[in-house]
Formats: structure tokens, sequence, C-alpha cells
């Protein structure tokens, strides 16, 4: 993840129809010394009007307005301020006004009553490319994106759909973006010039239909582009002599693929339980991966799935299948 730029000040601009509220958040901007109060707006008419002659760093806004709605000002933020990030504080903490305020452009999401250290070290995250949400509501954005109709329903149409389905690697590119990554840490990740990276990206936006990084995930997940999964346990008691045998062959010399043909037929395991007892006995993700396309006869797709499942992070199962 990116970090602030040394001795730059970053200029906010607060949104909130509450004076009480409005001067707590001012406060904590001011006590910020990379931070500076730019301006301040209780209502959507004069917040819409200095954001059209004045371009801020950091947009933190309400969603409740008495003269509008706080996703107007995100959405004209973000078609005025290509570069400013934008994070919502708000009373508000359904899973309609969090999912909503994503879809506009908002790169962070608080309620009103976090603390005072939490809000300022939140706005430091989202400067440094960071998504900071309020756990209370997290699992409203969780259950969005794990309804398995929704996700399987529209990745049903990109599989369908040439144009619109991610290569593999637009898809490394868009795992990277959403865990905050910059363009020059994508790009030293995977070992290519940080303009190939913007490529890839304008290829994302182009094929989601979207202008932000924050749309492009939210986009990607709901299109069944981006999973979010947890890791599973590790080989399980019953399979411990598995994963004896895998090291005893692996420590004699015998080649990953090998080991892999002994666990496939000598105890019927499939790709899961095959790469799981490899990952136990300390076998690297490319050699996992290539074993396992050797011996299973699986898409690229479905081998990932399986290596994110036994506990390998995305970066390691996609940078293994892309070799």
């Amino acid at each position: 993840m990116q970090t602030l730029a040394p001795h730059k000040i970053y200029n906010v601009f607060l949104v909130e129809d509450d004076n009480g509220t409005l001067q707590r958040l001012a406060e904590v901007v001011r006590d910020e010394p990379h931070l500076e109060l730019m301006g301040m707006a209780m209502n959507f008419s004069d917040a819409s009007a200095w954001l059209a002659r004045n371009s801020p760093d950091v947009l933190l806004t309400d969603l409740g307005l008495p003269d509008g709605h706080g996703q107007q000002l995100i959405r004209q933020t973000r078609a005025q301020h290509e570069h400013a990030e934008i994070m919502v504080v708000s009373r508000f903490g359904d899973e309609n006004s969090v999912v909503e305020a994503i879809k506009a452009g908002a790169g962070g999401y608080l309620l009103k009553d976090e603390s005072h250290a939490h809000i300022a070290d939140s706005i430091s995250q989202l400067l440094q490319g960071g998504s900071p949400i309020s756990p209370a509501i997290a699992r409203y954005i969780l259950d969005f994106f794990k309804n398995d109709e929704i996700s399987a329903s529209h990745a049903d149409a990109v599989e369908d759909d040439p144009e619109v389905a991610l290569t593999p690697k637009e898809k490394m590119v868009l795992q990277y973006i959403s865990r905050g990554y910059s363009n020059k840490e994508i790009a030293r990740s995977l070992e290519i010039s940080p303009h190939t990276v913007a490529s890839h990206i304008k290829r994302i936006y182009r094929k989601l239909e979207v202008n932000s990084r924050n749309e492009a995930v939210f986009e990607g997940w709901r299109m069944g582009q981006l999973s979010i999964r947890q890791s599973a346990p590790s080989v399980s008691h019953g399979n411990k002599d598995a994963q004896q045998v895998a090291e005893a062959l692996l420590a004699g010399g015998k080649r990953c693929v090998d080991v892999m043909d002994v666990l496939q037929l000598a105890y019927q395991f499939d790709v899961v339980a095959v790469m799981r007892a490899m990952r136990q006995a300390g076998q690297p993700a490319d050699e996992i991966f290539s074993a396992a396309k050797t011996c299973f006869s699986l898409e690229d797709k479905q081998l990932v799935e399986a290596m994110l499942s036994v506990g390998f992070s995305h970066e390691e199962a996609l940078q293994a299948m892309l070799g």
C-alpha cells in the first residue's frame, strides 16, 4: 500500500448538517499535521457550489442532507475531481446506504460514533489507498458480496460475453487494486511497467463500465470477477498420514507432480485435498499450481479457486497461474 507523501498537506472538505458533528470532525482534521481544513458546508447546495469552485484532496460527507443526498455530492466530486478521496461519515449503516455510497464512488464508510482517533486513522488509510470501513457495518458489505445468486447470475453473463470477461492478467490487476495497491506497486509485483498496468486498468474500466478504482472493485465482486474467500482449515487429522507420505516422497527427491499422482491414486484425493497436503508439506505455490495442472483436467480458474480454498492468498494463486 502506498504511503503518505512526506511534508505534503492534504486539503479536506467537510459536509455535515449537524453542527456538533461538523465541529467534531473539524477538530479531528485540525489535530492532524498532514491535514488542512479547506472548507465546510451544512447542506447540499452550499457543498455543491463549493466543489464547483475548489478542488479538495479529501471529501468527508454525510448522506442525509436537508436539501439533497450525499450520494449526489460523491458523484459530483468523482466527476469534477478525479483524484480526490471520498469517505462517508454517517449515522446510516444499513446495507443499501453502504452499497449505494460505494457504487457512487466512496472509498470509505464510517459511522458518526467512531472515536476521534479512529476517524483520524481512517482518513490516513484513505489517503494511502485503503478503504476504511466501520467494523459495525462491514458485515453488510460481506453479506452483499457473498450473495451467491447475484454473483452467479452476473458471472454467467460475463462468461457468455468475451467483451466483458476480464483476462487472467486483468483479474490479477483488479485483485491488487482491491487490496489498495498503487499502479507502481502493482507494476513491481507483476514485474511489468506502470504504463502496462495503466493499460490494464483502462481496459478493466471499459469492460466493467466504471470510472474509478472503487467502482471497479465493486463491479468486479458483483459480477463474479472477484470473490471474498476465507482460508480453509489445515489438513485434518485423518489426512496426516497422506501429508507424511508426501513429505517423505519429497525428501526422497520426488517431483511435486509425482507426489500429487501418488496422493490422487492412493488416497482418491481431489485437487483441493492434494493441494492442501502439498501446501502443508511446504511446496511453493507455483509448483503446486503447475503440478495440479498436469494431474487434473481443470481450467486455470478452477485451480486458482482451489488454491484460495486451501489458504493461499490471491497474490500467490494468481502469480502461480501466470507463471
